[in-house]
């Protein structure tokens, strides 16, 4: 057998290829969008994708099935979930599996298991290698239903379904993984980082039986006494969340193998308003932005966390134009966004902001200060607003004294409880989240805003004072 586990920083995501040397088929389990990995692999190994299977509708990436299907001429098999009812069947799949069913691929055979409680149509995937054992199976595909460390949550589709959800998961963990022997491999759909869970863990497989005894969320209590520990301190979910969800439901459009916004924009067109409804997204860090920008565009600096953040704040009605440092980072930035569903991407500013500047076009720049001005300043200065973008948890942990606590991607709703007549400072875990949220509000007409940077790990290193 060949396996193999792709992973994706940041969003967190774990898809799988395993081959049969036997029949040369594989199956793809949990794809992403951007599937040329999944097809090079095959080919590298001599394998035919004949089989592509998904564990659930996710809620957090746009699923790569219907992608790699066309990509590779609809010659494989999709599986979904027969356990979606009204609301959550896809319809597009070839085949809707239940417990019972099978899919056979030379020494391999995947059967189902029935897992509802993070969605409720999830199913697990029991993976067989007959030539070693017929009964036992030997690796499990978990999806969202397990993770290293974790359960899935149970309150991504809303307070109503939340309460039946939470049941259902109780029953899956305590009824259904028993049938599992402890040898079992486990292969989530997500580490560590990922928002499907509330504390993952960082290593990306375990066993059954290590889950059974150290999962704190596999350790069994009255149902009621186990839903409220679980759900305390739940992480806020983004609200792109439901959005996935219901694009994963009816089918993603298919992307093709040209990736869109690889379309040079000059300087001239930009200004002239080429993308009239265009939003500008600058994928600088953070210092470069804030030196100077194009007015009104929104920075999220290139990283592992630009996908989450992009789906936390940007909208989904608007084209958007990218201006990077680099045009070869364009691919991945492009790349990142269509996993979260941003399709209308519709090119990148020509020779960067230099082209901008050198074009005579109006430039912003925002403000930044050390944790040691902040600090003086926060001493003498009765206006200043210190505006914490964190967490609700970093938030608990520790704070400046006095500072207003807006979670970075709610900021956009709770624009009102910001005063616009004074500065404001803002201020998270490093300056990345506060970058974005700084150029949020100077898009909204804040004009004495500054960035923090270092942030509150700054603040602490320089023992400052936190309650």
């Amino acid at each position: 057998m060949l396996f193999h586990q792709r992973f994706v920083p940041g969003l967190a995501i774990a898809s799988y290829i395993v081959g049969d040397e036997k029949s040369g088929e594989a199956a793809v389990i949990d794809p992403t969008r951007d599937v040329d990995d999944f097809i090079e692999f095959a080919k590298e190994h001599g394998l035919h994708i004949r089989h592509i299977i998904e564990t659930h509708v996710h809620a957090d990436f746009v699923s790569g099935a219907l992608e790699l299907k066309a990509r590779l001429n609809d010659q494989a098999t999709l599986y979904c979930s027969g356990y979606g009812g009204e609301n959550w069947t896809q319809s597009f799949a070839d085949q809707h599996v239940k417990v019972g069913d099978s899919v056979k691929m030379g020494d391999l055979r995947f059967e189902f298991q029935h897992v509802p409680g993070h969605t409720p149509e999830h199913i697990a995937i029991t993976l067989f290698d007959t030539s070693r054992s017929n009964d036992t199976p030997w690796l499990m595909f978990s999806g969202d239903f397990l993770f290293v460390g974790d359960v899935g949550r149970p309150d991504l589709l809303g307070e109503e379904e939340k309460k039946e959800l939470a049941h259902q998961l109780y029953e899956s963990c305590f009824q259904r993984l028993t049938e599992l022997p402890d040898i079992t491999e486990v292969f989530p759909a997500h580490g560590a980082g990922s928002l499907c869970g509330k504390a993952i863990g960082s290593r990306r497989s375990s066993t059954v039986g290590y889950e059974r005894r150290f999962n704190p969320s596999l350790q069994e209590l009255p149902e009621k006494q186990w839903v409220d520990r679980l759900l305390n301190e739940m992480p806020l979910s983004p609200p792109y969340f439901k959005r996935m969800k219901k694009v994963n439901r009816d089918g993603p459009a298919i992307v093709g193998v040209e990736l869109p916004g690889q379309q040079r924009i000059s300087a001239q067109q930009l200004f002239e308003r080429t993308c009239e409804e265009c939003l500008v997204v600058d994928v600088r860090s953070k210092e470069a932005f804030a030196a100077a920008h194009i007015p009104d565009a929104i920075n999220i600096p290139l990283g592992d966390n630009l996908p989450t953040w992009a789906g936390w704040v940007l909208p989904y009605d608007r084209p958007i134009l990218l201006v990077s440092d680099n045009p070869a980072d364009v691919k991945s930035v492009t790349t990142n966004l269509l996993r979260v569903g941003f399709d209308d991407v519709q090119g990148h500013l020509q020779e960067g902001i230099g082209a901008w500047e050198t074009s005579g076009y109006p430039l912003a720049m925002l403000n930044t200060l050390s944790v040691h001005e902040l600090e003086k300043k926060h001493k003498e200065e009765k206006q200043l607003t210190v505006l914490d973008v964190r967490t609700d948890k970093e938030w608990n942990e520790g704070h400046i004294e006095g500072a207003v606590h807006i979670h970075g991607g709610t900021l956009q709703e709770s624009l009102g409880e910001i005063a616009k007549d004074k500065p404001v400072a803002v201020v998270c875990g490093s300056g990345y989240r506060a970058s974005i949220a700084s150029s949020f509000l100077q898009r909204a007409g804040f004009e004495r805003v500054s960035n923090v940077i270092g942030g509150m790990s700054a603040w602490k290193s320089a023992k400052f004072p936190m309650v």
